[in-house]
């Protein structure tokens, strides 16, 4: 447990020092120096020549030289190189920047910009920007390199897979993807676009791919085609699938006629990897000549009839030939022009104290908040012995005695048990105490004692010590926030029905809430002058419906198909100077997902502050420095009908940590960005396990750290996008080595699972396209890379991905 105590140990440094030794900003000054050279944990100087190195945090007035940080390094005036872990930040730079994640420069700057996520510049006088994303809220001159590319004014190039320019008077752009609002620089791509650019939406049948979605862009005269087809190889047959790409040109012959002819490429997979006569994939060259008729300004019928050859990749040699046809309807795609908005950049309005936080009692009842959490336990218990006759409920003074006496194991429950439904049961617990009047911090130890009470005298089996942090710690924060959100439904001015759906509602989220209420008298008492609950100044809440494909072992079409709903919630403004108690600012996303084969909660993910100060305000930027808490739950099965592999299972069910949030003004076509960091010290995690398979448990257990990052990019008449990176490594240090699985009790094994580590990487990028004030669609990618080292066993690494395409309404 070294690596958890030193984090610990570095953990109550921070608090301490950040609640007794702010500085002008409110940072924390952990360090020491003088004008040339400034090491410790978290450094502040106002101006300094030299190097500067710190753990956590380094920040300077003026800067010239080196700044180095595992995790952040901030420079007002930066003049030389800025290297951190994780995240740069200069207001104004003139040098290089090197990240793992994100650079940001708050002014026009001159140098290099090299990180691997994201670059965030309001301008670029004379440089370059090497990342997976580059983004450039004014003047660009110079290059951008990396999967995806944004500035303002471009006057030089863009080299990515997408590349978009607001102007572009000079230079190229080079990619799949060209996008720019002006028609006067080059473009290579495969699709290049501009204002005069037409976009159909295509849905067609045809004799190869039997179903057809594609998009077509028109030119001039030109168009292409990118789209993706099903069943190639036939009805009757598995699923199969082709993506294509076709290039043509068009004539209009009438108002509402017009003919085309184009080529294309067809990659085809077919999933028979052990078939002699058909192969895993093939390729296929096709020419079509089309005709459409518009019937009405949006719809129109397309059809089409070619001729096509179909390879192996292999030796190249033919598969088959013959004529293709294909019938469907083509629907305009027109870009939405109101600005887009978040609620959130409203300030806030008034201040929340805690005297107007509303309870169900009138004052404090922390007895009888004791006796709901035993009389919970009593429920479940007597539920288990007398009518489930589960074995392991047979309490008797026996058992509980040998409890005590063998005291705290790693118990064998399945993923979903240990790392969910015990986080779930704690919020009761939680809820009985603060539903009943107890503040945070008083129904906190309610959470601890409910598990402890279950653990040596609900059940037979020996106490858990994973079951204690995951239902203590994951019960405070699921309890919090249900808390607060049932506060949100209720009003004690309504009456009939809708007071009824609003108790129902209340009741369904935090259960123990409900039931105080109804004891109480409260769910059934209407005041027409009663005050409403407490409700934060900004609140984003959405809801999104769509479809969400898991791949199996990263392969494009062997995958699963699952119908899914997602929760968004963001409660409160993390910037509020006002809100300092625990959870004032929390968010939730939440998604589930509907089908037999994949678990009905596909991710859970809480983040809730602890405790925050300001630590940075100007025209410029504002920054927040916090302590939060964190939960997250990605949970999977194998694909149906495809390999063994479990396309991931990562849990932080007991985190916490510091974090910073940075806000920036809006500057050019950036209506808002923000920049979100965060590290944690996991006291109990999860991972998928390749070898350790005992009674319910095919997972390991452990302790780490985790390091996550979060940019959000709102830009005006266009779209949002949200870039998200998470690493999370999970230290297995009790292993089963040396023990005789075959004699010894399962119950008493006593293991996290296999000894070693695991390295867990997701990388999610999303994007939201408006179509109204409330309606947008959404669109988002996830990739998930696993790294496992057994200390035993032969290291497993394991890649794959999942797609989400979903319509989000917003309340």
């Amino acid at each position: 447990m070294k690596h958890l105590t030193t984090f610990l140990l570095l953990f109550v440094c921070i608090t301490t020092a950040a609640q007794n030794s702010p500085t002008e900003n409110n940072i924390p000054n952990i360090s020491a120096g003088n004008s040339h050279i400034n090491i410790g944990l978290i450094g502040q100087a106002d101006t300094l020549k030299g190097l500067q190195l710190n753990l956590l945090n380094s920040a300077a007035g003026k800067m010239e030289g080196l700044q180095m940080s595992p995790v952040l390094s901030v420079a007002k005036e930066m003049e030389g190189l800025q290297i951190a872990g994780i995240s740069t930040l200069s207001s104004n730079l003139n040098g290089i920047q090197i990240s793992s994640f994100n650079n940001v420069s708050l002014s026009p700057f001159k140098g290099i910009q090299l990180a691997g996520i994201s670059n965030v510049s309001m301008g670029v006088e004379r440089g370059m920007q090497l990342a997976f994303t580059n983004v450039t809220s004014s003047y660009m001159r110079g290059a951008q390199i990396g999967g995806y590319n944004y500035a303002d004014t471009l006057n030089g190039s863009q080299v990515g897979l997408i590349n978009v320019a607001l102007s572009h008077p000079k230079g190229w752009q080079v990619g799949i993807f060209n996008y720019t609002l002006d028609t006067i620089a080059h473009k290579i791509g495969l699709v290049n676009i501009n204002p005069k650019t037409r976009m159909d939406v295509m849905v067609f049948f045809g004799n190869t791919s039997k179903t057809n979605m594609a998009l077509r862009f028109r030119n001039r005269s030109t168009y292409n085609i990118i789209g993706a087809g099903t069943h190639y190889m036939g009805l009757d047959e598995r699923f199969s699938g082709t993506l294509f790409y076709r290039i043509g040109q068009y004539f209009t012959l009438a108002p509402k006629w017009t003919v085309s002819g184009d080529i294309g490429f067809y990659h085809i997979e077919t999933f028979e990897q052990h078939s002699n006569s058909k192969p895993e994939r093939l390729y296929s060259f096709q020419a079509h000549i089309n005709a459409d008729y518009q019937i009405s300004p949006v719809v129109g019928i397309y059809s089409s009839l070619g001729y096509g050859d179909t390879h192996y990749y292999s030796h190249h040699e033919l598969y088959k030939h013959g004529f293709v046809g294909q019938l469907g309807l083509t629907f305009k795609y027109n870009t939405p022009t109101k600005d887009i908005s978040r609620l959130s950049l409203q300030r806030p309005r008034r201040r929340e104290t805690e005297a107007e936080e509303r309870c169900v009692y009138d004052y404090k009842r922390p007895w009888l908040a004791a006796a709901e959490a035993t009389g919970i336990n009593l429920l479940v218990h007597c539920f288990d012995r007398f009518i489930m006759n589960e074995d392991f409920a047979q309490v008797n003074l026996h058992t509980i005695h040998k409890n005590f006496k063998k005291g705290f194991v790693w118990d064998n429950d399945q993923f979903s048990t240990n790392l969910f439904a015990h986080p779930y049961h704690g919020n009761l617990y939680f809820n009985a105490a603060r539903s009943c009047g107890l503040n945070f911090w008083e129904s906190a130890p309610y959470a601890m004692a409910g598990s402890l009470m279950w653990e040596f005298a609900g059940e037979i089996e020996p106490p858990a010590i994973n079951d204690l942090m995951a239902t203590t710690f994951g019960g405070i924060c699921i309890g919090e926030i249900t808390h607060r959100i049932s506060d949100l439904i209720l009003n004690d001015r309504n009456r009939g029905f809708r007071r009824f759906l609003r108790e129902a509602g209340a009741t369904l989220i935090s259960p123990m809430k409900g039931f105080n209420r109804m004891i109480s008298g409260r769910a059934f008492t209407t005041d027409p002058e009663a005050e409403p609950y407490p409700r934060p100044a900004n609140l984003n809440f959405s809801i999104t419906a769509g479809d969400r494909y898991v791949a199996d072992d990263g392969a494009m079409f062997r995958g699963e198909h699952q119908p899914c709903i997602t929760f968004d919630l963001e409660y409160g403004d993390p910037l509020n100077e006002d809100n300092k108690r625990p959870y004032d600012f929390f968010t939730l996303n939440a998604t589930f997902g509907f089908t037999g084969n994949q678990p009905l909660i596909n991710n859970l993910h809480i983040l809730g502050q602890i405790w925050s100060a300001t630590a940075i305000r100007d025209k410029k930027m504002d920054s927040e420095f916090g302590i939060y808490q964190h939960f997250n739950y990605y949970d999977s099965k194998p694909v149906k009908d495809g390999s063994d592999q479990t396309p991931f299972r990562i849990s932080e069910a007991a985190s916490v940590g510091p974090g910073f949030i940075f806000k920036y003004n809006s500057i050019g076509s950036l209506l808002f960005l923000e920049q979100r960091t965060f590290i944690s010290g996991i006291l109990l995690g999860g991972t998928k396990s390749d070898y350790y398979n005992i009674i319910d448990r095919d997972y390991n257990m452990g302790s780490g750290y985790s390091v996550k990052m979060q940019t959000l990019l709102s830009f005006r008449k266009t779209c949002t996008v949200r870039l998200i990176a998470e690493h999370y490594r999970i230290f297995t240090w009790k292993g089963y080595e040396g023990k005789d699985l075959e004699t010894i009790n399962p119950l008493y094994l006593n293991a996290q699972g296999d000894k070693g580590n695991a390295k867990l990487t997701v990388l999610i990028s999303q994007f939201d396209f408006p179509l109204s004030d409330r309606l947008k669609a959404e669109m988002a990618s996830c990739y998930f890379m696993r790294d496992t080292h057994y200390k035993y066993y032969e290291d497993v690494r394991a890649n794959t991905f999942e797609l989400r395409l979903g319509m989000a309404f917003c309340f």
